[in-house]
């Protein structure tokens, strides 16, 4: 059973592990390689890491998830055709899928939302997760962002990105071996939209929300006007979506 509130699961936390704290972690370079998931043996070796393709792999992806066939292209230009690159001290500047394609580089939530861009109009049972993770063994911890699908089954993966492997897909039992995943903020991925274009209805006042988050009718104001953490992502989610929504436009009109 999912326990998720109607359009959003906000779990506010305080991380009180004794640990290290790390702001800019590529979990591609530091966990993935030893925490990767591999359903299907590679069918090609290319030494140069390109853009290519792995039929038994997306064989399982078509078997394994809903609208398997779109998961695995959009996990797969994740995956191969854009590098991680971590920002400057004290920036945050998330970027839009369109500027993550071009770029072809990006930290993890440049990642998440290119990922999500390209499932954006479908049915996919996931959520776009804010959090933590703290590995078990050295408790490095950092600030995260990461995709969490669920199958056919109901069975929970994490995708992660930039591994240039057929490992990112990972079954939760998997990860959590090795280390802790804790929630900041999830939104569910059908709802993303909804939330999108209501961050964007008067983007002149950033504390004008009317849509209810359950039965006991809390509203968006409730989170911006008590919690800095989920004030600060939804800020930073408008911005983003403000310039996709844009560059796209722009996108249209020069077509």
């Amino acid at each position: 059973m999912r326990y998720f509130l109607t359009i959003v699961a906000v779990a506010v936390v305080i991380v009180l592990h004794n640990t290290k704290v790390f702001a800019s972690i590529s979990y591609a370079d530091m966990f993935l390689p030893e925490r990767g998931y591999k359903p299907v043996k590679d069918m090609w070796k290319d030494y140069k890491k390109t853009l290519s393709d792995n039929r038994l792999y997306k064989e399982w992806c078509v078997n394994t998830f809903e609208k398997g066939e779109q998961i695995y292209d959009a996990y797969k230009e994740i995956a191969f055709d854009i590098d991680y690159c971590s920002e400057p001290p004290k920036t945050d500047y998330w970027q839009t899928p369109l500027e993550t394609k071009q770029n072809k580089q990006g930290d993890c939530e440049d990642s998440v939302f290119l990922f999500f861009s390209k499932l954006a109009e479908l049915d996919i049972d996931g959520d776009i997760t804010w959090g933590w993770v703290v590995d078990k063994n050295s408790s490095i911890t950092f600030a995260h962002v990461w995709y969490q699908l669920f199958d056919k089954y109901g069975r929970q993966y994490i995708v992660e990105g930039f591994s240039k492997e057929w490992n990112g897909i990972i079954p939760l039992e998997k990860i959590k071996e090795a280390e802790e995943r804790v929630p900041t903020l999830m939104l569910r991925h059908g709802y993303v939209n909804n939330v999108v274009n209501e961050l964007l209805v008067d983007f002149d006042n950033p504390h004008k929300f009317s849509e209810p988050l359950d039965d006991k009718q809390f509203h968006w104001n409730i989170y911006f006007n008590n919690n800095h953490i989920i004030s600060d992502i939804f800020q930073k989610l408008r911005l983003m979506f403000w310039r996709y929504k844009e560059q796209m436009n722009k996108l249209s009109l020069s077509q």
